[in-house]
């Protein structure tokens, strides 16, 4: 037995997240902000600024109207939520772009952001995911985004997923033990938390969530050590990328 099959022997169910584990930002979202404002004849907008603004609302909004507004029904969706966000990064940018105006470039970001114009895979995604496909099992994507995400996923070639489960089709995000039963009963069939697998970039939305929802997790780290200020993250269950993950998974024993 290959160490792949080896180390992946006990689980059914493999998930992933999407950003920043199996994708990434092309570039920062404050830089795409700033060429579509260009595009509609609106150069030379500060980056910084728009960036500071950007970090700033998204928090707010994420705060105030959580996955996306799908509780606050005067938002009106999601597509209302982001482009409510893109107008009060302008706006308080001093950009000075009239309304109308405002409202094509958030549309045009809106729709800029399920392509590769903006995303980029992570190395050894697309031959992590099918690897893990070969060995017979079911293959999933958990993630706390809007509908978007399954244009993003095809749009940028990753191998077939089994399920998405998408916190804006279900109210509930990561770390929730409520989106991670969903993503169970979506497996299509009965699999329990002990047989499943859940691979992600965020110390507590994926891999305390997934563990304490009664998952095993494996943390991708991106090279950081934020991780550690969590004592309870078993340090074995740590990689630094993906694709050292991918590797240590072929090559080594790993206690999972």
């Amino acid at each position: 037995m290959n160490k792949l099959a080896e180390n992946l022997g006990r689980f059914r169910l493999v998930t992933f997240d999407i950003t920043d584990t199996l994708l990434r930002f092309r570039t920062f979202p404050a830089y795409q902000y700033a060429k579509a404002a260009k595009d509609f004849g609106y150069p030379n907008l500060d980056q910084a600024k728009l960036a500071d603004n950007f970090n700033r609302h998204f928090r707010q909004m994420a705060e105030k109207y959580p996955i996306f507004g799908y509780h606050h029904s005067e938002i009106g969706g999601w597509r209302n939520w982001w482009q409510l966000l893109v107008i009060r990064v302008f706006e308080s940018s001093h950009s000075n772009i009239p309304s109308r105006d405002l409202e094509k470039i958030a549309n045009h970001l809106i729709h800029s952001f399920e392509t590769s114009e903006c995303w980029c895979r992570c190395s050894s995604a697309e031959a992590l995911v099918g690897d893990i496909k070969k060995e017979g099992k079911i293959v999933g994507v958990i993630t706390n985004s809007d509908p978007r995400i399954r244009s993003v996923v095809k749009n940028l070639e990753l191998p077939e997923f089994d399920f998405i489960t998408c916190s804006y089709d279900i109210g509930y995000q990561k770390p929730s033990r409520e989106i991670f039963g969903k993503a169970l009963r979506q497996a299509g069939v009965a699999i329990t938390g002990d047989e499943s697998l859940h691979i992600g970039n965020t110390p507590r939305l994926d891999f305390l969530g997934a563990r304490d929802a009664g998952w095993t997790s494996v943390l991708i780290t991106n090279n950081s050590d934020s991780w550690r200020e969590h004592s309870d993250i078993d340090p074995r269950k740590t990689f630094p990328t993906l694709r050292q993950f991918h590797v240590a998974l072929k090559d080594k024993r790993l206690n999972l």
